[in-house]
């Protein structure tokens, strides 16, 4: 799997020889079972297309405490199929990106040709951009978009905050019925 940072990505983009890509953006802290779900609907979606993981360096939502190292999480991914992570780190400029913003530059840059999220997901300044919206965008470049649903587990959708909740209660049957492995 090659892993390119962020900076590196708004110099060159992804030097793939016209090769489309399909992608997916997430914290994936944990790896559980609604991220493997969103990551293989990715990985699965066209054989001809690289698989793109976009992800952060760290946890930026403050106080949530990490289920697995940056290290642990590569070695799930690569080992899921995904060819090229997308790391970001999550500084100022970044933060205050509006989520169109980030969407135009992962077109101009990614050779974009099939984008997925969680039903859940948003993303840019304040959390500007939905999934909906997010599929607005792609449709009208005619990107084929996807939403794919949450995970459930007794009746509730998988979260990592579930899987901290969990551990921290000494659950580790319930966290890695969630994550789908040994925690």
């Amino acid at each position: 799997m090659q892993i390119i940072e962020w900076p590196q990505f708004l110099q060159s983009g992804l030097s793939l020889k016209e090769k489309q890509t399909s992608m997916t953006v997430g914290v994936f802290d944990g790896v559980h079972r609604g991220h493997q779900a969103l990551i293989e609907r990715v990985v699965s979606r066209n054989a001809d297309f690289a698989p793109v993981v976009i992800t952060f360096k760290e946890n930026h939502k403050t106080g949530a405490g990490d289920i697995l190292t940056f290290e642990e999480k590569t070695k799930i991914l690569a080992g899921m199929g995904v060819e090229i992570l997308l790391v970001v780190d999550f500084t100022e400029s970044f933060r205050n990106m509006r989520g169109i913003e980030f969407l135009e530059i992962l077109m101009e840059r990614g050779n974009v040709g099939f984008f997925a999220v969680g039903s859940e997901f948003r993303c840019g300044r304040n959390l500007d951009t939905d999934a909906a919206a997010i599929g607005g965008f792609f449709s009208s470049r005619g990107v084929p978009f996807e939403t794919v649903p949450e995970v459930m587990e007794s009746g509730l959708p998988i979260s990592s905050s579930r899987i901290r909740a969990a551990l921290a209660a000494g659950d580790i049957g319930l966290a890695e019925e969630m994550l789908g492995r040994q925690y």
